[in-house]
C-alpha cells in the first residue's frame, strides 16, 4: 500500500469519526435538553449547573457539573454524590451534590445515607437511595452561566438576530463579487 492511499484512509476515517462525535453529542444535547432525566440511563453520564455555594471550592455556583451512573452499594464515605433536594424550602427540588458523611443499609436495595458540605462540622442530611442520581465526575468552571444565557429569550434573539447579520453580509458580499466578475468577463469580451 502506497503512503497516498494510507493517507486517504486516514483522512475518510478521521472525517466520518468527527460527524460520529458530533452526532453523539448533538443527542446527549438534545437529550438534555428533553428528557433529562433519561439521559444517565442512555449515556451514564449527565450534566447540571451548579445553583449553590455550599460546595465552594470544589464546586462553585454556574458551574457545569457532570455526574455519572453510581451504585449505592459501591459508595464509600467522602464519594461525592448527586441528589435532589428542596434546598430553599420552595416547593421545588434541585440537583445537588454533597460528600457521603455515612451509609447505612436499612433494607436489600434501600440505603439510608448521611451527607455532607464541603468544609462542614454538621451533616446536611439523611436522604434515601432512591433518590441518588449519581456520582460526580467533573465540572468545567463557569459553562453554566453560558448556557444559562443562550437558553435564555435574550439569549437566542442575540443569537438570532447575529445569524441573520452575518446572513446579509455573506449574500452581499456574494452579489457584489457576482458583479465585479461580469464586469471582468465585459472587459475580457471587448
Amino acid at each position: 500500500m502506497n503512503s497516498d492511499k494510507v493517507k486517504s484512509i486516514l483522512k475518510n476515517v478521521g472525517f466520518w469519526s468527527m460527524f460520529v462525535i458530533l452526532g453523539i453529542l448533538l443527542l446527549f444535547i438534545l437529550m438534555e435538553a428533553i428528557i433529562p432525566k433519561q439521559t444517565i440511563n442512555v449515556f451514564q453520564v449527565s450534566t447540571y449547573i451548579a445553583k449553590y455555594d455550599t460546595m465552594e471550592p470544589k464546586i462553585k455556583p454556574n458551574d457545569l457539573v457532570f455526574i455519572n451512573k453510581v451504585k449505592p452499594e459501591n459508595l464509600e464515605e467522602g464519594d461525592l454524590i448527586t441528589f435532589t433536594a428542596d434546598i430553599n424550602y420552595d416547593g421545588d427540588t434541585e440537583m445537588v451534590t454533597y460528600y457521603v458523611d455515612s451509609i447505612t443499609l436499612v433494607s436489600e436495595d434501600l440505603y439510608q445515607i448521611t451527607v455532607i458540605s464541603e468544609g462542614a462540622s454538621v451533616p446536611f442530611g439523611v436522604i434515601s437511595s432512591d433518590r441518588i442520581i449519581g456520582g460526580y465526575a467533573f465540572r468545567l468552571p463557569v459553562i453554566g452561566s453560558v448556557i444559562e444565557f443562550v437558553k435564555s429569550p435574550f439569549g437566542i434573539g442575540a443569537i438570532v438576530i447575529n445569524v441573520l447579520i452575518i446572513t446579509g453580509i455573506v449574500i452581499i458580499v456574494k452579489h457584489g463579487n457576482k458583479k465585479e466578475e461580469k464586469v471582468v468577463e465585459e472587459a475580457n469580451d471587448q
